[in-house]
């Protein structure tokens, strides 16, 4: 008998009750998810390549503080990540081979672009002029959000080449490693949504308790435990929308209550800045809190939702987004580097901005594309062998 994800009886049990809450199946593809994902690859990209400008030109510097939010397009990042995990864990509790299968996806799907960038760029060490010491071997087993702890004079292999984004899948790594075993020892719906919950309180205030510490903010806002409640918020919409009650989220209400708190505290902070202790503390809840309300909508069948997002652009770039996010974080330092200077060839800095953003998005584009099709595409159809 070959092995399923989720066995027949309890998909059907699963779409039965989830349709007949007006949900969508949450074991069918959602084009709305896909494009929420695009959002969040585009805020990111955006934000590299032109959130950073500190003329004197004041349309470039509205463009940049509404670019500078692009930030939290890896909070929406990590929103989506806890709650298709977590609903792929909750579906094999009970399904044979359920850690080997797990695992093996997850490598397949990860590993052969990440590692394959990371020797990329070791073989091209003559060419960039990298300097690699043992510390940054934390980068090649996923620590390297934690590499200030664990290395406080720790210096980067290159002033141009950055790998300072990579911070982020070591947080995902980290929570694969844990949450799992968690999802299949619990089983019960209701005592994980409990768990959660308890994370989702804790969270706000455990980073509260870091920063008091001393703690720079940008540091602590890389570790595990104090960006979990990001990916459980999502792991609560996965679970949320598994229930076989007639209770209904109001997640439109949620999405306004949060939207709100958050919008406050930018206000607050005078800015989207992470340096700032609110949006360090109750404003990454309030960040999360919003993009749960949005997948949760999604996944709803929201026609608001659905008409914003779900549309080819965006579910073009979260298709390639994985691709996307590896490749333009390497090279956004050094162009935005030259975008200073060729805003003095030009003597614009509006045109300076805006070729040096069109250059790195085409580039990203074409490495990503290139990349998935030709590379990482081949490797993903051995994942049939981990069904």
């Amino acid at each position: 008998m070959p092995i399923m994800t989720v066995s027949e009886v309890d998909a059907r049990n699963v779409s039965e009750a989830v349709q007949s809450k007006g949900i969508a199946s949450p074991t069918q593809h959602n084009g709305a998810l896909d494009g929420l994902r695009g959002v969040a690859i585009l805020s990111v990209m955006l934000y590299h390549f032109t959130g950073s400008y500190k003329g004197a030109n004041p349309l470039l510097r509205l463009w940049s503080l509404v670019a500078g939010a692009g930030w939290m397009g890896v909070d929406l990042f990590f929103v989506l990540s806890g709650s298709l995990i977590t609903g792929i864990l909750y579906d094999t509790t009970r399904a044979e081979h359920r850690v080997r299968n797990f695992y093996a996806r997850r490598a397949l799907r990860i590993f052969p672009l990440f590692y394959g960038v990371l020797f990329g760029l070791l073989l091209l060490t003559p060419v960039l002029h990298m300097h690699w010491r043992p510390e940054h071997l934390l980068y090649f087993f996923y620590l390297s959000n934690v590499s200030l702890l664990l290395v406080p004079d720790f210096q980067l292999p290159s002033q141009w080449v950055n790998l300072g984004h990579l911070w982020s899948l070591a947080v995902e790594e980290q929570f694969y490693l844990l949450w799992p075993f968690i999802v299949w020892r619990v089983k019960n719906r209701t005592t994980l949504l409990r768990i959660i919950v308890a994370v989702l309180v804790a969270g706000p205030i455990l980073r509260a308790l870091l920063l008091a510490t001393g703690m720079n903010a940008l540091d602590m806002s890389r570790l595990l435990v104090a960006r979990a409640d990001s990916l459980l918020f999502g792991g609560g919409v996965a679970l949320l929308v598994r229930a076989r009650s007639a209770v209904r989220i109001p997640a439109g209400k949620i999405l306004i209550i949060a939207a709100s708190l958050l919008t406050i505290l930018l206000y607050i902070a005078r800015g989207p800045e992470q340096s700032s202790a609110w949006i360090a503390t109750i404003g990454y809840s309030a960040i999360a809190m919003s993009c749960a309300s949005l997948i949760l909508l999604a996944q709803e069948g929201s026609d608001w939702v659905t008409a914003l997002f779900d549309r080819p652009l965006l579910r073009f770039f979260g298709r390639y987004s994985y691709g996307l996010y590896l490749f333009h974080g390497l090279y956004f330092v050094y162009l935005r580097h030259l975008s200073g200077r060729l805003e003095h060839l030009l003597h614009s800095g509006p045109l300076a901005q805006l070729l040096i953003a069109v250059f790195g998005f085409l580039v990203s584009v074409a490495l990503a594309v290139m990349s998935y099709h030709f590379f990482e595409a081949p490797i993903l159809t051995l994942k049939r062998r981990f069904a």
